[in-house]
């Protein structure tokens, strides 16, 4: 049997909050309907296909990696390092990682495949990008708790108009990147 990962990450175009990765390895048997990259499904429908993910994932390994490591080795090194850590926590080594996007220097271990948009091809990355959504969408609204006047609730962390008049108004709170900085007014 071919052991076959996917990862992606979620939190890339963030003004705020941790990106998290997931890698997700199925059985070749496993079947989930409706499997879909996370952008292009509803919360609702993204929270059933995680339970039916975590169910029948054969190995799921996650990553969170947060703001402040993002604000000091930047956001695309976090991506990369964050997808890698998702790959080192799955339970069994796969024999090929299907990655989105490009190359990824900081997975070394395991033979890669990236492909551009894999998450829309490849239902192993699909599953991925649900896990990590799911993940990265409760981290937020917890935080929405702790920092209530950024909305993160319904944000998410990105650059709605809402969360920007909100930095203008507050400033960054230590949950912010540090490039959201450019969205203060400077008299």
């Amino acid at each position: 049997m071919n052991v076959i990962a996917g990862v992606d990450e979620v939190g890339r175009g963030c003004l705020s909050g941790p990106v998290v990765s997931a890698a997700v390895v199925f059985d070749e048997t496993v079947f989930i309907p409706h499997l879909k990259e996370s952008k292009s499904i509803s919360p609702e429908r993204r929270k059933v296909l995680f339970k039916d993910i975590m169910k029948l994932a054969t190995s799921v390994g996650l990553s969170v990696i947060s703001v402040k490591h993002i604000n000091q080795f930047g956001l695309h090194r976090s991506c990369q390092i964050s997808a890698a850590y998702a790959v080192e926590k799955l339970s069994i080594k796969p024999e090929l990682v299907i990655i989105d996007g490009f190359y990824n220097p900081y997975i070394t271990e395991v033979k890669q495949c990236p492909i551009e948009k894999a998450d829309e091809k490849s239902a192993v990355v699909a599953a991925a990008s649900i896990v990590a959504k799911v993940v990265r969408d409760s981290i937020m609204r917890i935080y929405h708790n702790v920092i209530p006047e950024y909305d993160f609730f319904n944000n998410k962390g990105y650059p709605t108009k809402k969360h920007v008049d909100s930095i203008v108004k507050f400033g960054l709170s230590e949950l912010h990147r540090y490039f959201a900085y450019k969205f203060i007014v400077h008299e």
